[in-house]
C-alpha cells in the first residue's frame, strides 16, 4: 500500500508541490524502493526532456495538469490492479502527442502522415548504415500466429542500449497490430542477458510508419547486453490493436484491444563498445559548481554526464538545459526519442544532484573536441505563503503574493470541486508559475486531479504572446518563458466521502528560468 501512494504522488512531486511532511516521507521511502525510485527517475527524466529546447519538441504551458489529470484517471480505473508502467505509459503517450503536434507544425510538414514518413525514413537510413558499418544486423527472424505475422527484421546494440525492430503482418488484412512493451512480451533469458538489478529490461516502444493497412512497424528499445553477444528469446502472448496513424502508445482514454497468439524469437546480438571519455571538466551557474563527468558516445546515441550543486536549499537548481554539443562546427541536439532508457536526474547528500543529457550519436566523427553549450537554468525558491478561503463568503477572494495580486474568483463545492483562479501579470513579476496545494480546515491536502493553466509568453525581449496561439510554435521565440495567469483547478480526495471544502491556498515555492550564453570546451585528445 505504500509504494501505491508513494507512485500517486510523483507527479506532484515533480511539480514540487508536496508540503515539507509529504516530502519528506516521499523521499525517505524512495531512497529505500528501487521499483518506486526507478518510476521517479523514469517519469522526472521524461518529463524534463520536453523542457530541452530542440529543432522538433516543445513543451505546452499545461503539460504537468493533463498528465497529472490522466494519471489520475487511470489509477481510478486501475485501483485494484495498479501496475508499475502506468504513470511512465502515460507519460510518454502525452508526450507522443505534444511531440507529434509540434514537429508537424515546426518543421514544415503539412500532415501527421507528412512527418512520420520522413521520420520514419530516417530511421531506415540510420539502420542501413548501422549495417554497412558492421554495427548492426539485418536478422529476419519471423513466427506466426493466429494468421498474423511477426518479423524482427534487424538489431542494432551498444553499451548504452539495444534496439529490436520488427514488423507485424495481419495476414487476414482486417487490423495493424503492435507491440504493447508494457504487457504480453516477456524476454525470457534476462537473467543472462542483463544485471540483475535492471528492471524492466524493456524500456520503451517506437513505432515507425508503414504505407500498408496490414502492416505494422516498430522499434523496441531494451537495456544494454551484459556480454558482448548472445542471443535474445522474445515471447509474445499478446499483441495490441493499433490505430492507423499510432505511433506507440494508446491515449490514456482510448480502450486497448489485445489478439492473444504464440510468438517466439530468438534474435543473434553483438554488442559494440561506446567510446568513452571521462572528462573532469568543472564550470559554474550563479555560484553552483557544475562538473561534466563523462562522455559515452556509442553508435546509437551521445551522453554526457555531469552533476551540479545546490548552494542555497531555498533557491536551488532544478535542472539545465543543455542546447547542443558542438563538433568541429556540427551541432547535435537533443536526441530523446533514439533512447531507450532515461537519463537520470538524482539528488545526492550535500545538495549535489547527477544528471545526464542525451544527444544524437557523435560516433562517426569520434571528435577530438566538444563544446557543452548551456542553454537554460531552472530555480525553485522557496517563498512560502498561506491565504484563507472562505467558502461562505462571495468570490473573487484575493491575496497578494510578491507583489502580484492573486484572485480565486469562482469555487463550485462536491465530492470534485472546481476553482477558477487567476493571476494578475504585472510588470517585472518575480515569479513564472508558483507551485501550490490547497487545504481544508482540517489541514487535509487535497490532489488536483486536474489544472489547465492558461497565460503568455515572453520573449528576450519582453514580447508577450498568447500560450494558446504560440504553444506549438515555441520555436519561432527566443528565450520563451511561460508566465501562467490563469488556472482551472479540480481537486478530489479518495479517503473520504462528502464534499471537498477548500480552507487554505499553501504556496510553498515559485519558478524562474535564467538562460545563458555559455559554452563549455572540452579537449578529448588529453582524456584517456
Amino acid at each position: 500500500m505504500e509504494c501505491k501512494h508513494i507512485q500517486e504522488q510523483i507527479i506532484d512531486y515533480l511539480d514540487g508541490i508536496l508540503n515539507d511532511n509529504e516530502r519528506i516521507r516521499f523521499d525517505l521511502h524512495v531512497n529505500g524502493c528501487k521499483q518506486c525510485k526507478d518510476e521517479l527517475l523514469k517519469c522526472e527524466e521524461i518529463i524534463k526532456s520536453l523542457e530541452v529546447e530542440s529543432e522538433s519538441i516543445s513543451i505546452p504551458h499545461n503539460f504537468m495538469g493533463n498528465v497529472r489529470q490522466a494519471v489520475a484517471n487511470t489509477q481510478k480505473k486501475k485501483r485494484k490492479t495498479f501496475q508499475r508502467p502506468a504513470i511512465v505509459g502515460i507519460v510518454a503517450a502525452l508526450i507522443m502527442t505534444f511531440f507529434i503536434g509540434t514537429a508537424a507544425a515546426t518543421k514544415g510538414f503539412t500532415t501527421f502522415t507528412e512527418w512520420w514518413r520522413d521520420f520514419g525514413d530516417k530511421k531506415n537510413e540510420q539502420m542501413e548504415n548501422y549495417v554497412q558499418h558492421g554495427l548492426g544486423d539485418y536478422v529476419n527472424v519471423e513466427a506466426e500466429s493466429n494468421g498474423v505475422n511477426i518479423t524482427v527484421t534487424s538489431v542494432v546494440a551498444d553499451d548504452v542500449q539495444t534496439h529490436i525492430y520488427y514488423e507485424i503482418e495481419d495476414r487476414n488484412k482486417e487490423n495493424k497490430y503492435m507491440v504493447d512493451f508494457t504487457n504480453g512480451i516477456q524476454i525470457v533469458n534476462q537473467d543472462e542477458l542483463v544485471s540483475p538489478e535492471i528492471k524492466p529490461i524493456i524500456n520503451n516502444h517506437l513505432g515507425l510508419y508503414s504505407d500498408k493497412s496490414n502492416i505494422y512497424k516498430g522499434r523496441l528499445s531494451i537495456a544494454p547486453l551484459a556480454a558482448s553477444e548472445g542471443t535474445i528469446k522474445l515471447k509474445l502472448d499478446k499483441i495490441q490493436k493499433a490505430k492507423e496513424t499510432d505511433i506507440g502508445f494508446s491515449r490514456p482514454k482510448d480502450p486497448i484491444e489485445y489478439m492473444e497468439g504464440d510468438w517466439y524469437f530468438e534474435i543473434p546480438i553483438k554488442k559494440n563498445s561506446a567510446i568513452v571519455h571521462e572528462l573532469n571538466v568543472e564550470t559554474e551557474i550563479e555560484g553552483n559548481p557544475i562538473y561534466f563527468d563523462k562522455l559515452t558516445i556509442a553508435p546509437t546515441i551521445t551522453v554526457l554526464s555531469y552533476r551540479f550543486r545546490n548552494n542555497k536549499s531555498d533557491n536551488r537548481i532544478n535542472y539545465i538545459t543543455i542546447d547542443s554539443l558542438e563538433s568541429d562546427g556540427k551541432h547535435v541536439y537533443g536526441s530523446w526519442l533514439d533512447f531507450a532508457g532515461v537519463g537520470i536526474t538524482e539528488s545526492a547528500d550535500n545538495g549535489w544532484g547527477k544528471s545526464e543529457a542525451t544527444f544524437e550519436s557523435l560516433y562517426y566523427d569520434n571528435p577530438t573536441a566538444i563544446k557543452v553549450h548551456i542553454g537554460s537554468a531552472v530555480f525553485i525558491i522557496q517563498e512560502k505563503a498561506d491565504f484563507p478561503i472562505n467558502i461562505s463568503k462571495a468570490f473573487p477572494q484575493t491575496f497578494d503574493y510578491l507583489g502580484t495580486t492573486i484572485s480565486i474568483d469562482k469555487v463550485e463545492v462536491g465530492q470534485s470541486t472546481k476553482i477558477v483562479m487567476t493571476e494578475e501579470l504585472n510588470a517585472h513579476r518575480a515569479y513564472e508559475w508558483f507551485y501550490y496545494r490547497f487545504f481544508d480546515k482540517e489541514n487535509r491536502s487535497f490532489s488536483k486531479i486536474s489544472n489547465v493553466v492558461d497565460g503568455y509568453y515572453f520573449d528576450k525581449n519582453g514580447t508577450k504572446y498568447e500560450a494558446s496561439e504560440y504553444d506549438y510554435r515555441m520555436n519561432e521565440l527566443e528565450d520563451p518563458v511561460f508566465y501562467s495567469t490563469e488556472h482551472h483547478i479540480e481537486l478530489s480526495r479518495d479517503d473520504f466521502e462528502g464534499d471537498v471544502i477548500p480552507a487554505r491556498l499553501a504556496i510553498d515555492s515559485y519558478k524562474k528560468t535564467v538562460f545563458y550564453d555559455s559554452v563549455v570546451d572540452i579537449s578529448l585528445e588529453e582524456i584517456k
